[in-house]
């Protein structure tokens, strides 16, 4: 395959599962904030929806304060933001179209319809209300999308490399999800109002990762912070947790490397490595210690891969 071409297939991935996302964080916390108890910062909500995004600062040089109705749009609609879900939209088509002799008629014309419905929004008048529906119109395109690569691709280097990049940037959201709602935790008071606020994260933090029915019904309890993090961290099984995805990532690799022994390879062994240490960490290790650290240091590892990976094979 040429570099060209897996690097378009790569990122096509990547600005998709970027974009649900960035959708569902926003759609969570903007109706989180409508209903949240009254000890709980509407202004906070709203901040932890650009910090999730990485657009916190970018955010500041265009806006004096935070607002609900400009908050929204920039993430969500705003076209000079090049983070923002329409622009991942915008992206993952380019990309798509790069790769057009690779994929499916179906996965192309779908892909271009969610195009094509970001752009007409884009050019509509924006009130806050529409987050509701276009943030399920990513999440629903999305699905669709996701399916027809399964379903309508050959399951060769192509699809293996689409499947890279949607579990790379899986496992890199999840992490960036936890790491956000863990600094909104931390800034949270040590009273009893703010342990009933902390509390109140944790549903938060498991619907933005769309797991909050099967934690419950895999550990058949509320969710605390311990059980939120093993699930979201550590689970094997779970097609949302950190784990599952760098396991599916290293699978991929190693298809697509052709090669079975992983010390014969640095990015099939720093996979592999990543892999087996989270197999082999308790969630108890990770909250004797520095939890918020051992996110970022994983989050660090999984993109230090990524860009290595792309500067050895993707290059062009």
């Amino acid at each position: 395959m040429l570099s060209r071409i897996a690097n378009s297939l790569l990122w096509m991935g990547r600005y998709l599962e970027r974009s649900e996302h960035l959708a569902r964080y926003a759609k969570v916390h903007y109706f989180s904030a409508l209903d949240a108890p009254q000890s709980q910062n509407k202004e906070e909500l709203l901040s932890s929806i650009l910090k999730n995004a990485g657009l916190d600062h970018l955010y500041f040089k265009d806006h004096e304060k935070i607002s609900e109705l400009n908050v929204l749009f920039y993430v969500l609609l705003d076209v000079k933001n090049p983070y923002s879900i329409i622009n991942n939209i915008n992206f993952a088509r380019e990309n798509a179209r790069g790769a057009r002799d690779t994929i499916s008629t179906e996965l192309w014309m779908v892909i271009n319809q969610f195009y094509h419905y970001g752009k007409e929004i884009a050019f509509k008048p924006f009130v806050s209300t529409n987050t509701y529906d276009f943030t399920n119109e990513v999440m629903q395109f999305n699905s669709q999308i996701k399916g027809l690569i399964d379903n309508t691709m050959v399951h060769n280097d192509a699809w293996n490399m689409v499947s890279l990049g949607i579990h790379i940037e899986r496992s890199i959201q999840i992490l960036r999800i936890i790491g956000s709602k863990m600094e909104d935790i931390s800034n949270i008071k040590s009273d009893n109002v703010s342990k009933a606020l902390e509390n109140y994260q944790w549903p938060i933090l498991l619907k933005s990762a769309e797991s909050f029915d099967m934690c419950n019904r895999f550990y058949k309890a509320t969710p605390s912070q311990k059980n939120t993090l093993e699930f979201l961290l550590l689970n094997q099984n779970f097609p949302k947790s950190v784990l599952f995805n760098v396991c599916k990532a290293h699978e991929h690799l190693e298809t697509l490397l052709k090669i079975k022994n992983s010390q014969e390879n640095k990015f099939l062994f720093a996979t592999g490595k990543l892999m087996y240490s989270l197999k082999y960490t308790t969630i108890d290790e990770i909250m004797a210690s520095d939890t918020i650290k051992f996110v970022e240091d994983t989050l660090e590892n999984i993109n230090n891969i990524t860009i290595e990976f792309e500067k050895e094979y993707l290059l062009y």
